[in-house]
């Protein structure tokens, strides 16, 4: 698999502040829920990448994180919940 390189718009924009508005093709994707630290996410995203080989799919752009809490609202790290997302195809 060939390491995504970010599209020229966004290179540009990298470090800028600015705010843009787009509108994003709906996909499919696969996705884990990953509960606990953020230091654990790399492991989640490695296990995510193993299954979509496994399972005869590929990585069709960058992933996703949605960040559905917080440490101001859980105050917790154990308790923290990231949806990891990765856009896909069946190869």
């Amino acid at each position: 698999m060939k390491p995504l390189e970010p599209p020229p718009e966004i290179k540009e924009m990298a470090g800028t502040d600015e705010v843009r508005l787009k509108t994003v093709p709906a996909r499919e994707v696969a996705y884990l829920v990953h509960k606990g630290p953020y230091s654990g996410v790399q492991d989640s995203q490695l296990k995510l990448m193993r299954w979509l080989g496994e399972n005869g799919y590929e990585l069709m752009g960058p992933g996703i994180a949605v960040f559905h809490n917080d440490l101001i609202i859980t105050r917790n790290e154990e308790d923290l919940i990231t949806e990891l997302q990765f856009p896909v195809r069946k190869k």
